[in-house]
């Protein structure tokens, strides 16, 4: 969408008292309103383009995700990290099960192996598990270093309904589903069993020691809140 306004279209009404940009899943529509001549409209819609076509492609993320296959499966997306990515399966030339990621995953598997969903989940597990191991010690690396609290081990694991738990010896657990959350917040997880590691309950001097290590913790655990059933239902 430039100042010749391809992909939006003009319409002039004698009924419209200003000037309306319209964004819709089947494009852009400026409404022009008597006495604004061309260049007026085009200027408008120049100062609101970046906002027209953020809106067109959530339109059309949300158009491809309610189209794509939904779980592990060929075809469907997952939100690596908060952000959409493709999921592609193919025949392992070798007869070997491995994972890549390139702006997406792709999981081979043996050519007698059924590109079943608990396959593919198994696969993905298996990439993410080290992945996401090095991610949280390196969070946990970073503010060990202010306030001293470091776990003696991170485990990823399959967990259906919790997010982290902190071990009475020290070490913590993550749930491998934050690897489908923003990253900040599968910091905000790290982080709330760290501190479990000094407070063992839920008070209001174990939520300081959060909001010290974490000054903004409320927004992810608020992410969590919103979505994390969503991600619990679709992945668990």
């Amino acid at each position: 969408m430039s100042a010749a306004a391809p992909g939006c279209r003009l319409r002039y009404s004698a009924r419209a008292k200003r000037l309306r940009l319209v964004v819709k899943p089947a494009g852009a529509e400026l409404v022009i309103p008597p006495g604004v001549d061309r260049e007026q409209a085009l200027a408008f819609l120049e100062q609101h383009r970046a906002w027209a076509e953020r809106k067109l492609a959530e339109f059309r993320a949300r158009a491809a995700t309610a189209t794509a296959p939904v779980g592990f499966l060929a075809g469907a997306t997952l939100p690596f990290q908060g952000r959409e990515v493709a999921l592609d399966i193919v025949v392992s030339p070798d007869r070997r099960t491995y994972v890549e990621f390139d702006m997406g995953f792709r999981i081979a598997l043996p050519a007698t192996a059924a590109p079943t969903e608990p396959r593919v989940k198994a696969a993905l597990f298996g990439w993410i598990k080290p992945w996401m191991a090095d991610e949280a010690a390196r969070i946990a690396a970073r503010h060990a270093v202010r306030y001293g609290l470091e776990p003696r081990a991170i485990h990823i694991k399959r967990m259906k309904s919790r997010w982290g738990s902190c071990g009475t010896r020290g070490a913590i657990n993550l749930n491998w589903l934050l690897a489908f959350a923003p990253p900040t917040v599968l910091e905000y997880v790290v982080v709330h069993e760290l501190c479990h590691l000094r407070r063992r309950d839920h008070s209001a001097a174990f939520w300081d020691l959060v909001a010290r290590h974490l000054p903004g913790w409320s927004q992810e655990r608020h992410w969590l809140k919103r979505h994390g059933g969503e991600l619990l239902r679709r992945f668990a």
